[in-house]
């Protein structure tokens, strides 16, 4: 396999593995823990994991990160293609 290919695979195993991780550790853990590790995935893992493979892709610059970690700063549907596809 290509470089390209490895770097997609991981990044779809880096974003969707703790989600499903998540869900489990709020099924023994309860709801309390369930949405505390929810919000962190949502608010600063999968921001920053997009970041990352935005900056690698030079899709965008480093100065225009911050957006990521501001809801509804930027449209992320603008960048779905790029982070799941390319």
């Amino acid at each position: 396999m290509n470089p390209k290919s490895v770097n997609r695979i991981l990044y779809w195993a880096l974003s969707l593995l703790p989600a499903v991780a998540i869900y489990f550790a709020g099924q023994i853990l309860g709801s309390f823990w369930f949405v505390l590790l929810f919000l962190f995935y949502l608010f600063i893992y999968r921001p920053t994991l997009d970041v990352q493979r935005l900056l690698s892709l030079k899709k965008i610059e480093e100065k225009d990160a911050w957006r990521f970690f501001v809801p509804f700063a930027i449209d992320r549907l603008k960048y779905n293609k790029s982070l799941w596809l390319d």
